[in-house]
């Protein structure tokens, strides 16, 4: 799906605290973790952004969590030094931390003494002291230091939804995490296969309550931290090795393929029905889809604040009866390739290079060949139809009408519309984005003076130079094969009057077989399942991670009026 790129210049979104102490419950004595060192990429916006090295040390006393870092965006951060100790109980003891940030130097030393933390911060050569009372089984957790978030991994290993969690956020202030609720995922690696214990979390900062999702292994060791409305993500090594990929409960009818694409294969599975699905066809020949993941590194299950999108749709689909393909995107899971040199086209020659693959197999219908694209996967769908005939029919689920350089901004404007920014900072924010657009859109004479490097990394890439360039008008009036639009009524990422506009291009069309049809979703969000809002900052605490069987239902009915047998 389309990240929400505008947020970089939104708002810097982390857990910032103040604010009075609140009734937390009491906290079991969790069991100890598993001690050892681990490696973490920081992920902002979907792009690598920086690392970071912890480990957890068993003391005669208690814990100590020692960590360095390099990280670029959203701040320029790099930690020489932190040390954060714990005693037996998990009650903090002590906070060491010092390094540079955004280029000027920092430390934090913290003592805990009970209900009481006294705190002394160096920036440059201004010094100060501080003296807070927090809840003395508090989870320390500073600004940017993930590795502090172990300590959280402990605490919610002995969690339960409605479960609050004391946080005292380094050296600013007291909150409160509240367990919204717990998944399980099981993940499948080189060394084997792991199982994650998904907390979703809300941490109660006064005024801007923030939503995360908090992955812990069987050892209570941290995994994964991500921070939707921040778009930061944080993920241990071994979760996101090219060999590792999320698995949910297999379909008797899964087959793992591989497809030769441009230098590299891509890794799918491809779900065939069971006799207990449906009745194999006359002939043999199933109908066949192919599902096109939107932005940013996800696999064939499109899992997203747990909702695994694609895994659902597909057994949805197969049990009415096609045969449904979904995959890795390249550089991503088990696909080889490497997305940071992609943009929209290439990710467009590896459909086609999957559609070949269906195409030549003797269980498929030639005839009834349908790919179907979420979010930017509508675009990459759109290039692929263009220039692809065996595509015999093309859905666009929660796709933008509108360029995308027009995108980014109606989305940084909805970002800025939630935060309630004022004139003069939302004015400041949009005036960045346009520069940032301009810079990237004029390759070769971009003006980039004043843009912070962070940014212009993130930013000057292929893939967001070609969804910048992309308008949806240039290529809609090319694609031959029947349309079918779907849209959720609430989707805040692409808004509903994008699927009027494109079905008003699609309509455009003059040859007879170039049909459209919509059906808009009420009360359904960008990740296809019930919502309130539909805003981002929702989806971390969405009750309902089942998509709606009307997004089937409506693809069913339309492939078999528009490719009958």
């Amino acid at each position: 799906m389309l990240t929400d790129v505008q947020r970089r210049l939104a708002v810097c979104v982390c857990v910032l605290a103040s604010g009075a102490l609140s009734a937390v419950a009491s906290a079991q004595a969790p069991p100890p973790p598993r001690p050892g060192a681990s490696v973490f990429s920081v992920f902002t916006h979907a792009t690598p952004s920086g690392f970071e090295r912890s480990s957890i040390i068993r003391t005669e006393d208690g814990w100590l969590i020692r960590a360095t870092n390099q990280i670029t965006a959203p701040i320029a951060l790099e930690t020489r030094l932190f040390e954060l100790t714990y005693d037996a109980e998990w009650r903090p003891q002590r906070l060491s931390m010092a390094g540079t940030r955004d280029g000027e130097l920092f430390s934090v030393e913290s003592t805990f003494g009970g209900d009481i933390v006294t705190n002394e911060v160096r920036t440059g050569t201004a010094v100060s002291t501080s003296e807070e009372r927090i809840d003395a089984t508090s989870v320390v957790l500073p600004n940017f230091l993930f590795a502090a978030y172990e300590a959280l991994a402990v605490r919610l290993s002995v969690s339960r939804p409605g479960t609050q969690i004391p946080v005292y956020v380094a050296p600013h202030g007291y909150i409160t995490a509240r367990v919204n609720s717990i998944d399980t995922q099981h993940l499948e690696t080189a060394a084997g296969a792991l199982r994650a214990r998904i907390y979703r979390v809300t941490f109660d900062n006064p005024n801007d309550p923030i939503d995360a999702e908090i992955w812990v292994d069987e050892g209570r060791r941290l995994m994964r931290v991500s921070l939707p409305s921040a778009s930061i993500d944080v993920a241990r090594e071994d979760i996101i090795s090219v060999s590792t990929r999320l698995t949910g409960d297999p379909h008797p009818g899964d087959e793992s393929v591989r497809v030769a694409a441009a230098g590299f294969s891509l890794a799918a599975t491809l779900t065939t029905p069971t006799p207990a699905d449906a009745a194999p066809p006359a002939d043999g020949r199933w109908p066949a889809v192919l599902l096109v993941p939107g932005s940013g590194p996800v696999d064939r299950d499109v899992t997203v604040s747990g909702v695994s999108i694609f895994r659902q749709l597909a057994h949805a689909l197969v049990d009415s009866g096609f045969m449904v393909m979904r995959y890795d995107k390249r550089g991503v899971g088990q696909s080889g390739g490497r997305a940071e040199s992609a943009a929209l086209d290439d990710y467009a020659e590896d459909v086609r290079e999957l559609v070949r693959y269906l195409e030549r197999r003797d269980d498929v219908d030639r005839d009834r060949v349908v790919v179907v694209g979420h979010s930017e996967g509508g675009w990459v769908g759109l290039l692929a139809a263009r220039r692809e005939r065996k595509i015999k029919a093309l859905a666009l689920i929660a796709t933008s009408g509108i360029s995308g350089d027009g995108l980014i901004l109606e989305q940084q404007q909805t970002a800025l519309d939630e935060l309630a920014e004022s004139d003069a900072v939302r004015q400041e924010k949009v005036e960045l984005q346009r520069r940032i657009h301009r810079a990237v859109l004029d390759e070769d004479e971009g003006d980039w003076e004043g843009i912070p490097p962070a940014v212009r990394t993130q930013a000057d890439t292929p893939w967001f130079r070609s969804v910048l360039a992309f308008d949806p008008a240039d290529i809609v009036r090319r694609v031959r094969q029947p349309i079918l639009v779907v849209q959720g009524e609430l989707d805040q990422q692409v808004l509903a009057y994008h699927a009027d506009r494109l079905e008003s291009l699609a309509q455009a069309r003059t040859r007879d077989e170039s049909t459209v049809e919509v059906t808009t979703l009420d009360g359904i969000n960008h990740l296809l399942v019930p919502a309130t809002t539909g805003s981002v900052s929702e989806y971390a605490s969405l009750p309902d991670h089942q998509i709606t069987p009307r997004v089937a239902e409506a693809l069913v009915d339309w492939i078999g009026r528009t490719l009958p047998e």
